[in-house]
């Protein structure tokens, strides 16, 4: 097991989602499925979040458990573009296969746009041509 991260920094990313999501404490204790008080006591830095906790939070938020789990400390950290990937799959995985499909497709369209982008030649520079009849 990973040592506990410092509570500070879980209770304050804690409490930055739920501003942003303008969730108080009673509120996403009852999406949670947890008491308020547990809440509070994270927040405030008396307990920390535990792994149940932990679970109950993330589905709460919406957001991949392992996620959740790296910002309590209990998983080690990752690299950014691992984060993003795991919260990608997650929402992936909660949509049905036609869905899956649709974003799969987006992908590839943004990915071949880029890569077209990437490949197109710079502009030549031929001269100008208001240039070239100012001269005649």
């Amino acid at each position: 097991m990973y040592a506990m991260a410092d509570t500070n920094i879980f209770s304050d990313w804690l409490q930055a989602e739920m501003d942003n999501r303008g969730l108080t404490q009673a509120e996403l204790a009852r999406l949670a499925g947890v008491t308020r008080s547990a809440i509070n006591g994270v927040l405030t830095g008396n307990r920390g979040p535990g792994n149940d906790l932990c679970v109950a939070i993330s589905r709460a938020l919406k957001l991949p458990p392992e996620l959740v789990f790296r910002k309590a400390g209990l998983l080690p950290p990752v690299p950014q573009i691992t984060e993003y990937t795991e919260e990608i799959l997650h929402l992936i995985n909660k949509l049905p296969p036609e869905d899956q499909e649709e974003i799969l497709e987006l992908l590839r369209f943004k990915i071949e746009r880029k890569t077209a982008n990437i490949n197109e030649k710079p502009p030549s520079r031929k001269k100008n041509p208001a240039r070239s009849v100012l001269n005649n």
